[in-house]
């Protein structure tokens, strides 16, 4: 059980687990883009694979593809608000420990 010495630090403590959960979401997202990525790549290679033509052609389509270029900007959009809540969280961490030692 967490103990506060004053409301500041108890308020920096929640907004440093608001933060940390919003950076979690984020991150989540982040991987669920990159896994459609991945599948759709892996799907793209097995129809090009059925027809004889190889991995490389599959590739070079997928990477061409809206699909394709939305996840991968989807994940590079959801790294990003992940890094950005995570040192954010950190800095309130960091607030809350430093009400807590003054």
């Amino acid at each position: 059980m967490l103990t506060f010495t004053n409301t500041a630090e108890q308020a920096a403590w929640t907004l440093a687990e608001a933060l940390s959960e919003k950076g979690f979401t984020c991150m989540k997202q982040a991987e669920e883009a990159a896994e459609a990525f991945r599948s759709g790549k892996m799907a793209m290679r097995r129809q090009f694979k059925d027809r004889g033509l190889s991995d490389v052609d599959a590739d070079i389509r997928w990477s061409g593809m809206t699909r394709a270029k939305k996840s991968l900007a989807d994940n590079g959009w959801y790294m990003s608000q992940a890094a950005m809540y995570n040192q954010a969280a950190a800095a309130q961490y960091a607030k809350a420990n430093y009400l807590k030692n003054r």
